[in-house]
């Protein structure tokens, strides 16, 4: 554009120009415009990239959330089954669930020892002092 403001100004003045300079001048209203044009698209085109990146980031705390909440709903489930596992560890509720009463179903000693054993492997002790 400078280039051709001087091209413009020298023709003012009344010098000389080749005709590849001519052209250029006849051309600069066309060449400003085209420019003023790029621009505007540049602009526009970094308006989309940028809500572009912000729609990227607004998903991937969307998905980061969805997987912290299934996390802590499988943690959930996993403390719920491990309660459920330790009381049959007590006595009293052996006792519940040998008679069939308070509320308990009744279940035979084989299938209470296999769930007993089984809360024993899969729940680990808690140590009250930590």
């Amino acid at each position: 554009q400078l280039k051709l403001e001087d091209y413009k100004d020298r023709l003012k003045k009344g010098e000389a120009l080749n005709p590849d300079q001519l052209e250029a001048v006849e051309k600069y209203d066309e060449v400003v415009h085209n420019l003023e044009f790029a621009k505007e698209l540049q602009k526009t085109f970094s308006g989309l990239s940028q809500d572009l990146l912000k729609a990227q980031k607004k998903a991937q705390r969307r998905e980061s959330l969805l997987k912290l909440e299934a996390e802590k709903k499988k943690l959930r489930t996993i403390l719920q089954v491990q309660y459920v596992l330790q009381n049959f560890t007590q006595e009293h509720v052996q006792k519940d669930f040998k008679g069939g009463v308070n509320g308990a179903i009744y279940l035979p000693s084989k299938e209470l020892d296999y769930l007993i054993r089984f809360a024993k492997l899969t729940c680990p002790e808690r140590n009250e002092n930590l």
